[in-house]
């Protein structure tokens, strides 16, 4: 599967693809934690996802950290 991931950083729209879930939301939550704006991921069907959704979607990892 591929997924897309687009954000708005500083520097300007930037876009990546990846061939896995784990990936995807992995390189989300990188660009969202250094301060890109709209950060999306889209399926191979053309849907979009913000980053908590995809993980609910896709990847299941709960909060999406460490479990206390």
């Amino acid at each position: 599967m591929l997924f897309i991931i687009r954000a708005n950083t500083p520097d300007g729209h930037v876009a990546y693809q990846t061939r896995t879930a784990e990936a995807a939301l992995e390189r989300a939550r990188t660009l969202a934690g250094e301060e890109a704006e709209d950060v999306q991921v889209s399926d191979m069907h053309g849907r979009v996802y913000d980053p908590e959704a995809f993980d609910r979607c896709f990847v299941r990892s709960g909060a999406g950290g460490p479990e206390a």
